[in-house]
């Protein structure tokens, strides 16, 4: 059986523009990137981070915004916020 992980891990994203997201390369995505995870436009995303509503935490590193993807994956499973956000303090 294939496991949740897995599949996350093994998924390449392709861009519009056409550039492949190799979610094995590093640990954390940049907002852009989530958002073709998450099937939103950049923008959007955007928005949700500056009236902070994104959906996950995001990690602000000098001035860019990157977002780890083990909490991307664990939205993504739990299909909450809330959810993802919990499963951090623990």
């Amino acid at each position: 059986m294939t496991t949740s992980v897995e599949i996350f891990e093994t998924r390449q994203l392709v861009a519009a523009v056409g550039t492949r997201i190799d979610m094995n390369a590093c640990a954390t995505l940049s907002l852009a990137e989530a958002a073709l995870v998450l099937g939103i436009h950049r923008s959007t995303a955007s928005e949700l981070y500056r009236r902070g509503e994104f959906p996950v935490p995001v990690l602000q590193i000098g001035h860019r915004c990157r977002v780890a993807k083990i909490h991307l994956e664990r939205f993504l499973l739990a299909g909450t916020a809330e959810a993802a956000a919990s499963d951090e303090g623990s």
